[in-house]
């Protein structure tokens, strides 16, 4: 059963309104936002270079960069990268964000670069933006339906902003959106669980890595 982190922050009144109103079963009342489909593709979210900064503490890593995340982004790495080498081993495709910061007039400056450890692999489709959800002003859309996808495992960050704003975005589009908790992060942990919370309770299913791994495997791709 998956460990709800966000559990830490919620009121009695809280609980008993989730309850009764049956989001812990049911989710969103009008629309159906718990489905995993069946031909997913995996979104890495903005893994780069400027947001995830050096493997240190957050406080030093914001001296290079006022976006890093510094360890926040390390530890949720440690996550991300066996599961994109499962993703890719169980032939569910995998496909990135680049944000380009408008401060940025050279889209190949190295700060922009997705970080080694999660890089992409050769074929693999990057998607530049300039705002927040992934299918702002982008062929994201396009792509997805061109592939016959009906559904996005989200990776990357933050759980408030950029996965949000996708994992919404991908939603009123038709896709079912499924969370692995381990592989998104936030710079500020209260956005990170309410986040989380408020994705799960309207937008996606959100599970423990290894939940997701168990339904990839059961789609048969072994």
């Amino acid at each position: 059963m998956t460990e709800r982190i966000w559990e830490d922050l919620l009121t009695e009144r809280d609980e008993q309104v989730i309850s009764k109103a049956g989001y812990d079963k049911e989710g969103a009342s009008s629309w159906e936002s718990r489905g995993l489909g069946e031909n997913p593709a995996v979104l890495v979210i903005d893994m780069q270079r400027l947001i995830v900064g050096e493997d240190e503490p957050i406080l030093d890593a914001i001296e290079e960069y006022r976006t890093a995340m510094g360890e926040v982004a390390w530890d949720a790495i440690d996550a991300i990268d066996p599961f994109l080498d499962f993703a890719r081993g169980h032939d569910i495709p995998v496909m990135y964000t680049r944000v380009v910061p408008s401060s940025y007039d050279d889209p190949s400056h190295p700060d922009l670069d997705i970080v080694d450890p999660v890089a992409p692999e050769d074929g693999e489709t990057v998607v530049d933006k300039s705002y927040a959800s992934a299918f702002y002003g982008t062929d994201l859309l396009s792509r997805l339906v061109r592939n016959g996808h009906d559904s996005v495992i989200i990776v990357g960050n933050s759980t408030s902003g950029c996965v949000r704003a996708t994992a919404i975005d991908a939603k009123q589009n038709g896709f079912d959106v499924l969370i692995p908790q381990e592989c998104i992060f936030d710079r500020i942990e209260a956005s990170h669980k309410i986040g989380l919370l408020d994705l799960w309770m309207k937008y996606a299913e959100v599970l423990e890595t290894e939940e997701v791994e168990e339904y990839v495997e059961a789609l048969g791709g072994e």
